[in-house]
């Protein structure tokens, strides 16, 4: 079988559909199905793999990222030109074919709350994701909460929809490497913060997670600092200076090589986020050794199961105290290391991998 793999979003520093592509590349290194693989690329995914592609792939070019119009039509151009037996693309596919195809869909909170888009993104990741769920032969999803809210919004593709978990990278663990400290220092950080990951918009609920750090910050006086790393996206330039006033480090965009050093050298994740497909972050957390609080929402139980503090997202005050649990409560900060360290042994890419090609072979 020959699979083309629509991978532009690599280089993009996109958060977790990069990171998603980048880890079933490495799933599918170790695999000998499919018996070829073609990555299209855009000029910057091919310099972000340069020196970790291996062999197991063919490479296709595709310039610079453009707009959509484009950007679509050129993939039936060069699927035209491959041949190929399958096409996996993110959310979208192009308007011609010419081949099976399969849509990667991380989650459909464009769907479920409009609100928390810019209207014309809401309005085009539903119109085009849409269309391309009804017309793929299989739809792949993150997570079993994805696959119920594909049954609430398009009941008819149901029977043609699979979930396939992510893993999380080896690089992810717990063991310290010496230059953690350094790789903190290039970000304008140091060991010892309460650290909060993903892009800086209202899904991730980050304006809550502030007002919980702050009325504990009020109550004890000392706290650890806070660490903010993710991009800003829209409707976050109010927090961001409310965030900046409360001494909150926001480091930007952070290198997936440098990641691990976050993770390992705070003392806890804080992840209240509304809404997931998925939550990589927590997984990759958690494999880091570092104790996670996650919402008790959406998909993020079945990513945690026993091996976090869960909170209602929408409360403040619970937010609060799930901090200062972790702070205060050394046995159980232990065991949530340990528990979590054993819980993300049970997601791997090799896995994610092998059951995504099942799922095209069936």
């Amino acid at each position: 079988m020959h699979l083309v793999i629509n991978a532009t979003e690599i280089g993009r520093q996109r958060g977790g559909n990069e990171s998603y592509l980048l880890g079933l590349l490495k799933g599918l290194e170790d695999l000998t199905a499919p018996s070829r693989v073609t990555l299209l690329l855009t000029s910057a995914g091919m310099a972000a793999l340069q020196g970790v592609a291996s062999d197991r792939f063919d490479f296709v070019n595709v310039g610079d990222y453009r707009r959509l119009p484009f950007y679509l039509w050129q993939q039936t151009a060069v699927l035209r030109r491959l041949h190929p037996d399958w096409y996996l693309s993110t959310f979208f596919l192009p308007p011609i074919i010419p081949c099976r195809a399969a849509v990667l869909v991380h989650d459909l909170s464009f769907r479920a709350h409009p609100e928390y888009y810019p209207s014309l993104i809401a309005f085009y990741m539903r119109f085009l994701t849409g269309l391309a769920i009804r017309r793929a032969e299989r739809v792949i999803v993150l997570s079993e909460f994805t696959r119920q809210e594909l049954m609430r919004f398009h009941p008819t593709v149901v029977g043609k929809t699979v979930v396939v978990y992510p893993g999380v990278e080896q690089s992810f663990r717990f063991d310290e490497e010496p230059d953690d400290e350094s790789v903190l220092k290039t970000y304008g950080s140091s060991p010892g913060y309460i650290l909060a990951t993903g892009n800086i918009h209202p899904r991730k609920n980050l304006a809550r997670l502030l007002d919980a750090y702050l009325r504990l910050r009020q109550r004890r006086g000392a706290m650890p600092a806070m660490v903010w790393v993710g991009l800003q996206r829209w409707g976050s330039g109010e927090l961001l200076e409310r965030a900046r006033s409360a001494g909150v480090i926001l480091t930007g965009f952070v290198a997936q090589e440098d990641l691990p050093a976050f993770y390992r050298q705070a003392v806890m994740l804080a992840y209240p986020s509304l809404y997931e497909g998925f939550g990589l972050p927590l997984l990759e957390a958690m494999a880091c050794g570092t104790p996670v609080i996650a919402s008790n929402t959406t998909s993020l139980p079945e990513v945690v199961g026993e091996a976090a503090l869960s909170v209602d997202p929408t409360d403040v005050e619970a937010i609060a105290a799930a901090m200062a649990r972790l702070l205060d409560d050394t046995p159980l900060w232990e065991r949530l290391r340990q528990t979590g360290i054993e819980r993300a042994r049970q997601f791997t890419w090799k896995q994610t991998a092998r059951c995504l090609v099942a799922s095209l072979g069936s």
